[in-house]
C-alpha cells in the first residue's frame, strides 16, 4: 500500500543517513530505529483499516442500467425524485439497509424514484410510494437480498401471529411476492417484491391494490 512505501521509504532514507557518517552516534541511532518502528506500524494500522470495511454493506451511487420509470405513470401518481441525482456521489446503502441481513449481497447499483399519489379529493398522500432497483453480481445474490428482506423482524413477529401478510401477485409476467406491509397508524400498504436475472425489484405502493399493482408494472421489470 502507499503508507508501506512511504514508511520503508523514510526509514530506508534515515538509515542511508547514519552510514554516511564516519562516526556514530549510538543515541541518535537508536531514535531513528524507534521512529522507523513508529512509521512502519502507523502504515500497517492503516492498512488494516482498509480491510476491516465491511463489503456487504456497499452501495455503488452509479444508476447504469438501472431506469426507474419517469414518465407515463400510472393515474394519481407524480414523480418527485431520482436517486442518486445526475453527477451524485451520495451513498445509496441508506436506502437498502432492509435488504443487509445474513445472506451476503455483496456489492449493489441501487436506484431509486420517489413518487406521490393523488387522493379522490385531489390532494396528494403524505406518504410516498416508491421503486427501488437494485442491480447485484447475479441472481443468487439477488434471491439472497429478497429473502433478508422477508426476514426483517416486524414481519417474523407478525407472521408469528398468523397475520396474512405474504401472498402472491403478477407482475409484467413474473411470480412477485405481495407484502401487505403495516404502518404506525395499523393502515396497510402493498409492496410488490421479485427480482428479473440480477436485479431486485421492491415496488412501495399505496393502500390501494391496484394502484399499487399498476405502480409496480410501470416498472417495465
Amino acid at each position: 500500500m502507499i503508507e508501506d512505501k512511504i514508511a520503508i521509504r523514510s526509514c530506508n532514507s534515515l538509515a542511508h543517513k547514519a552510514y554516511g557518517h564516519e562516526e556514530t552516534n549510538e543515541p541518535s541511532m537508536t531514535m531513528k530505529n524507534i521512529i522507523c518502528l513508529l512509521l512502519i506500524s502507523l502504515a500497517l494500522l492503516s492498512g488494516a483499516g482498509c480491510l476491516a470495511k465491511d463489503p456487504e454493506a456497499s452501495a455503488s451511487p452509479s444508476t447504469s442500467n438501472l431506469a426507474v420509470p419517469t414518465a407515463n405513470l400510472p393515474d394519481g401518481f407524480k414523480l418527485l425524485a431520482v436517486l442518486p441525482g445526475e453527477n451524485s456521489n451520495m451513498n445509496m446503502t441508506d436506502y437498502i439497509t432492509e435488504f443487509l441481513g445474513p445472506e451476503k449481497i455483496g456489492e449493489a447499483n441501487v436506484s431509486v424514484g420517489i413518487y406521490k399519489w393523488k387522493n379522490e379529493d385531489g390532494s396528494y398522500d403524505l406518504d410516498d410510494a416508491k421503486i427501488t432497483l437494485i442491480k447485484l453480481s447475479d441472481e443468487d445474490h439477488a434471491k439472497a437480498a429478497i429473502s433478508n428482506f422477508k426476514s426483517q423482524d416486524d414481519y417474523k413477529r407478525l407472521l408469528a401471529k398468523n397475520a396474512p401478510i405474504f401472498g402472491n401477485a403478477t407482475v409484467n409476467g413474473h411470480e412477485t411476492l405481495e407484502i401487505k406491509d403495516v404502518k404506525g397508524d395499523n393502515t396497510i400498504r402493498f409492496l410488490y417484491l421479485w427480482n428479473v436475472g440480477n436485479t431486485t425489484v421492491l415496488v412501495e405502493g399505496n393502500s390501494d391494490r391496484s394502484q399499487s399493482l399498476e405502480l409496480a408494472s410501470a416498472s417495465g421489470l
